[in-house]
């Protein structure tokens, strides 16, 4: 009877993680969000002192948002800093963002060149829209989905 048992709560954990999975799945719109926050925030040094804080409050007001979306479209909010691999793509990408985002600054406020941070901004947008894209997919992965 313990055998049974145990197979049917492992049976359980795998079908809830695979249902987990197809629910994380984000419609595009969603990764392009998360890919224009990273590029705002890598080019707000670009922009004058007051601009460059509305940027950075409109940032900090989406989060909020994100997060009642997705648990209004998902029924739940995962984080991005979970346990596992999509840890590391977390990380990868935050590393790479910050990375851009230091040379943005240094350029913007240091050297006066406004052009620069724009640029990285687009990078910025780019790779924080693929990085979403790739978390989802190391995620549904390791859901067994």
């Amino acid at each position: 009877m313990e055998t049974f048992e145990a197979q049917w709560a492992l049976d359980a954990k795998h079908l809830a993680e695979a249902q987990m999975a197809k629910a994380a799945t984000c419609p595009p719109w969603r990764h392009a969000l998360f890919g224009l926050m990273m590029g705002g925030l890598v080019a707000s040094p670009a922009f004058e002192t007051t601009i460059r804080f509305a940027i950075l409050a409109a940032l900090l007001c989406l989060i909020p948002m994100i997060i009642h979306s997705d648990r209004k479209r998902m029924g739940m909010f995962i984080n991005g800093y979970r346990r596992g691999k999509t840890r590391i793509v977390a990380i990868g990408v935050l590393i790479v963002e910050l990375s851009l985002y230091a040379v943005s600054v240094v350029r913007g406020f240091d050297h006066h060149d406004h052009v620069t941070p724009l640029l990285l901004g687009i990078a910025g947008v780019l790779i924080g829209t693929i990085g979403s894209v790739i978390w989802q997919r190391v995620f549904v992965r390791e859901m067994g989905a």
